[in-house]
């Protein structure tokens, strides 16, 4: 049987790849010094990749920090991923990170600290470390040196924060039916909770972006689909849901250069963002019939 820990450090795996081991070398080399543990949540069930992180983790049995690895493959999602490996961590406190990103070597230190002023902190997420040459103004900062922000609410970044356990039960999770935008949800479930996010400007993880403009433009389409379900579904904070136009007003985050690939992200996020909005009002029409 697995011994109650403080800390719980869960990181979905989508796939196995070259940066896993060293995000977990970075993790080996933390300056925490509280009984904590790493679970990888694997939400595969490709045979290869799966061989591939029960390799991983057999290397590092005799290490310092062990890993933990638990099957999340029942339903392909981070949401679900991080889900299963809360449920399955011992920690009080579950802090969430991802496999391609690189924790700064006090990282959970500076996290844990902060969370012991409150019940739920994000971390600052460094975006020069793994710049990938010519993509660092294609978007605006993920965390302006505070919490960044949809509609003008604050919310915590899913790679880089930390919430009590018994809280994160009592909201429920990540919501495993959106698209994108789990940790918004999750974030503004715990404000109308009556809980309060802090920021936490050391606790650094450095992110890894992905590459190309495609990809970008994908990802900030489902992006946009995952917003306008958040809207329809629940609103923010102390209003109620919305599916009128007024849900599609743009978020106005701040940005250096207007270039290109910023027209393209924008346009990319509009784009997704109405066809959520018909998607989930033609959901919600058979509904209103019943």
């Amino acid at each position: 049987m697995t011994s109650p820990m403080d800390v719980s450090v869960v990181i979905p795996v989508g796939r196995f790849d070259d940066d896993l081991p060293l995000q977990l070398d970075a993790l080996d080399r933390q300056t925490y010094d509280g009984h904590w543990e790493i679970v990888l949540s694997v939400n595969t069930s490709d045979a290869g990749e799966c061989a591939a992180v029960d390799r991983l983790s057999a290397d590092r049995s005799r290490s310092e920090r062990p890993v933990r690895v638990v099957d999340s493959s029942a339903i392909r999602s981070a949401s679900h991923a991080r889900n299963v490996g809360a449920e399955s961590a011992t920690g009080s406190l579950l802090a969430f990170c991802d496999g391609d990103d690189i924790a700064d070597i006090d990282w959970l230190d500076r996290l844990v600290g902060a969370a012991g002023h409150g019940v739920a902190v994000g971390g600052h997420l460094d975006e020069e470390l793994l710049a990938i040459p010519g993509q660092q103004d294609w978007r605006p900062a993920a965390t302006p040196g505070e919490l960044p922000r949809f509609m003008g609410h604050p919310y915590l970044v899913s790679a880089n924060m930390a919430v009590d356990r018994s809280v994160f039960q009592e909201v429920g999770g990540f919501d495993t039916d959106l698209i994108r935008g789990e940790d918004i949800a999750l974030s503004w479930g715990l404000i109308e909770h009556g809980y309060d996010l802090e920021f936490c400007a050391s606790a650094v993880i450095h992110y890894r972006h992905r590459r190309g403009l495609w990809p970008m433009m994908k990802q900030h389409y489902l992006y946009g689909r995952g917003f306008s379900q958040i809207l329809s579904r629940r609103g923010t904070p102390g209003s109620g849901a919305s599916t009128g136009l007024r849900s599609l007003k743009p978020n106005g985050q701040a940005v250096d250069n207007k270039n290109l690939p910023y027209f393209l992200r924008r346009g990319s996020i509009g784009l997704g963002r109405v066809v959520g909005l018909i998607t989930e009002r033609r959901h919600q029409e058979p509904k209103a019939k019943e």
